[in-house]
């Protein structure tokens, strides 16, 4: 009895583990390289006690703790990367509104006057003061939506420095992303920061895997661009609502993959003190 075991659960592993990956959206190389570093990993121990296997039950109970020991292994990997909280520095710029989430554009969506749907699902439309909780941004909105996978650092930060004008805690549920509805649905915090030039939101949404949204900061208080704002826990959604004004222009696309308090998603003219109300 060689390396045929060990080889063998290691295939396993990785035709368990791969599958749950693309589940959580952990999908490409990443998946693949850690998949296989716990599946190897997990084979090194068992292939020392493999040789004492003596009937085909025990080879058998090896073969699962051996899957069972990749699991872990990638869990643990997992938790690494997402428990970071790394320092950023944002660009030195005026005029920009920077990403409050890591992770990919999922979607770049304008809101018309006359409260233009963000999303119709079943016949029912779903509008941005539902997604926001609050009337204290203009019916007329750019919203950006930045998903995060369990790869990415779930700190969210602050897109534009200013006073936190509100912070709103909405209960829901706990429904996959994947359903349009869900940021509507689902618990989410928003959290309005204004400038005196622009009013920008942030809306940390939960998801089926998130059971904790955090926020660092109370109304009143002046943050930075770039500061923490507070963390949202597992694979979620972060959209950043933005006034509709001849001076925003979006900067980023759906596919494109942003950093948070570093990527900048659009640009506005900082001499223009009309708000963004």
């Amino acid at each position: 009895m060689g390396w045929e075991l060990p080889a063998l659960g290691a295939m396993l592993s990785m035709l368990f583990m791969l599958p749950l990956a693309m589940k959580w959206k952990i999908v490409g190389l990443p998946a693949f390289a850690g998949a296989a570093a716990a599946s190897v990993a997990a084979a090194l121990p068992l292939s020392w006690i493999y040789p004492l296997c003596e009937t085909n039950i025990k080879v058998a109970v090896c073969v699962l703790g051996q899957i069972g020991l990749a699991l872990t292994l990638g869990s643990a990997m997992i938790m690494l990367r997402f428990w970071r909280d790394p320092e950023r520095v944002p660009p030195a710029e005026d005029g920009i509104v920077i990403s409050a989430a890591d992770g990919k554009v999922v979607y770049t969506r304008t809101v018309d006057e006359g409260s233009t749907p963000l999303v119709t699902k079943g016949g029912k439309d779903y509008l941005l003061q539902e997604l926001t909780g609050t009337h204290l941004l203009a019916n007329a909105a750019h919203v950006i939506g930045v998903e995060m996978n369990l790869l990415d650092v779930h700190v969210t930060r602050c897109p534009i420095a200013g006073q936190v004008k509100l912070q709103k805690r909405i209960k829901g549920k706990f429904m996959s992303l994947r359903k349009d509805e869900a940021p509507f649905i689902n618990e989410r915090l928003t959290t309005v920061i204004d400038n005196g030039a622009l009013s920008a939101a942030v809306v940390q949404v939960a998801s089926r895997l998130v059971r904790r949204v955090e926020s660092y900061w109370s109304v009143g208080e002046t943050v930075g661009a770039g500061q923490r704002l507070g963390m949202i826990r597992f694979g979620s959604l972060v959209a950043v609502v933005l006034p509709q004004r001849g001076d925003v222009r979006i900067e980023v696309k759906p596919g494109d993959r942003v950093t948070a308090g570093v990527s900048v998603l659009a640009r506005y003219e900082v001499s223009d003190v009309r708000g963004a109300r």
